[in-house]
């Protein structure tokens, strides 16, 4: 049974990325600054960030049978990633996003998840008996059934689950009574808690709702105004980094991906945040997708 550093499953995306001067308004035609053609999807940048930093990572995920899913495959080969976890759906193709990037480097996105929704539980649960890992890290843009399938698994195996609850719409309460961990930002606390977010009462008062709904440990990630921890009643709050910011897509899929790590070594979350927050740092100061996400070296330069 092979050991890794870190287990991830999600989503894995190939992203039209449009940057403009401003977003378009309803019906408007708008001639872009610059579209690319990058790899991404929530998963896949969580796996690469793990690999990037120097973990062992398995990463279950799933890409059509097509000239994207190829292209994704052999992108996780280039950083050293094994695809043999990886479903291939010969029905379905592989999911497509388009980000859309103003020029305060803020985004939108709009896509259709393809593959990604169609990752069964009877994939993960086989994989799941073939692996050993300390760690879970995974969020919502694949099919619910794989996301349950694999949080229960985990926990059979005495991991410590990390919920990244995103994107919000696609949350169920349900995946929190098996999370250790759950690392909202403030839109996406705000639609499981029904509490809005924007200092540090409100984060605990959403932390503490958090706890009644089945997971004792949270960060709350309020952007610019730092993030909460909250560890089963103790609280510690930490300034967010500040940077000049390039490009803000796959910043939280950064954060969630060397938060594992660190935590896989330390198994102390406020050390893990601080890491976390410093690779997300770095990938925000920089321009390109995930080859821009940092290498552990960068990261502690950055602490």
């Amino acid at each position: 049974m092979e050991k890794f550093d870190v287990v991830v499953l999600g989503s894995i995306n190939l992203d039209v990325m449009v940057t403009v001067n401003q977003f378009p308004k309803y019906g408007d035609t708008m001639i872009a600054k610059t579209i690319e053609i990058l790899p991404g999807g929530k998963g896949a940048n969580q796996a690469i960030t793990v690999a990037k930093l120097g973990k062992k990572v398995a990463f279950l995920g799933a890409v059509g049978n097509d000239s994207a899913g190829k292209q994704m495959l052999d992108n996780f080969t280039s950083y050293g990633i094994d695809t043999q976890f990886i479903q291939i759906d010969k029905e379905n193709g592989t999911g497509t996003f388009v980000p859309i990037v103003d020029e305060n480097s803020e985004n939108t996105m709009v896509g259709t998840l393809g593959a990604n929704n169609t990752l069964s539980s009877e994939f993960v649960s086989k994989v799941f008996d073939s692996i050993e890992s300390d760690i879970l890290l995974l969020q919502m843009e694949t099919s619910f059934d794989s996301v349950l399938t694999a949080m229960k698994k985990a926990k059979e195996k005495g991991m410590f689950v990390i919920l990244d609850p995103a994107p919000a719409e696609r949350f169920r309460p349900e995946a929190l009574e098996y999370a250790d961990l759950v690392t909202p930002n403030s839109q996406e606390t705000e639609f499981i808690t029904g509490i809005k977010v924007d200092d540090k009462v409100t984060a605990i008062e959403a932390a503490k709702k958090l706890e009644r709904m089945g997971v004792r440990n949270s960060i709350i990630k309020m952007g610019s105004k730092g993030s909460l921890v909250y560890q089963a009643g103790e609280v510690e709050f930490i300034p967010s980094l500040k940077v000049k910011a390039q490009n803000t897509v796959g910043a939280g899929d950064t954060f969630a991906g060397a938060l594992a790590c660190s935590y896989s070594e330390q198994a102390d979350i406020v050390k893990a945040v601080k890491y976390g927050n410093a690779a997300a740092g770095l990938k925000v100061s920089r321009i390109g997708g995930q080859n821009a996400i940092p290498t552990h070296d960068e990261v502690l330069q950055q602490l």
